[in-house]
């Protein structure tokens, strides 16, 4: 569902589909977001994980607020406005190099999809969320490295803000699909040297930003 703001009257928004009024008033700014994990080694060709859908009940609430298989919970409502993936710079102890992080960005393909259609896709890159550390650090093998600048005001909104209710079925699919091209091949003769391999395990977090409404009887 597309929303437009409604001229003359600040706060409302047209949903073009259904004709329904919505007043932003009960709603807060806030994120919907859920974590899938890469092992270290070699990614596989087609390899992929699917967010907002994996072992959510195993997850704590520093890596997914999303209780329901690709859904929102029951009396929830988003209108969304920006999407993003951030590659985690440490799950725990372990400290993804920033080779490792580079190898996941510039090769993974992510496509955003709500009730089986897509929202938006295309190489991980292309999905800042404006969230990030920046700076310098003296750690032997590491440094700071994010998707685009770590600011929100910076981070691409999407063309059309969208409606999620918890009727709405929504995933974010991650796949590093199988370089093997006739020109890539000639270039990199290795095949070995066609797909990424990580030194470390990787973690990854998709995230949903706009304004959420929850229900009245939830805290």
């Amino acid at each position: 569902m597309a929303l437009r703001p409604i001229k003359g009257e600040p706060g409302k928004f047209l949903d073009t589909v259904s004709g329904e009024v919505l007043d932003i008033s009960d709603y807060r700014e806030d994120d919907k977001y859920d974590t899938v994990a890469i092992p270290a080694g070699p990614v596989a060709p087609n390899f992929s994980r699917i967010f907002f859908a994996e072992q959510l009940g195993e997850k704590q609430l520093l890596d997914t607020n999303i209780q329901q298989i690709r859904q929102l919970s029951s009396g929830e409502e988003m209108i969304v406005d920006r999407v993003g993936m951030v590659v985690n710079s440490a799950t725990g102890n372990i400290l993804p190099t920033p080779s490792d992080i580079k190898k996941v960005v510039e090769n993974a393909f992510v496509s955003f999809t709500v009730n089986r259609l897509v929202l938006i896709e295309g190489p991980l890159i292309k999905f800042p969320t404006g969230y990030g550390l920046y700076g310098n650090t003296v750690e032997t093998g590491q440094g700071i490295v994010s998707i685009g600048t770590p600011s929100t005001a910076a981070a691409s909104k999407l063309l059309k803000t969208q409606l999620l209710t918890s009727q709405h079925q929504f995933q974010a699919l991650l796949t590093f699909f199988n370089r093997e091209w006739a020109q890539l091949v000639a270039a990199v003769p290795v095949a070995a040297d066609r797909m990424p391999t990580l030194d470390n395990p990787v973690t990854l977090r998709a995230m949903m930003h706009g304004l959420l409404k929850v229900a009245s009887t939830k805290n």
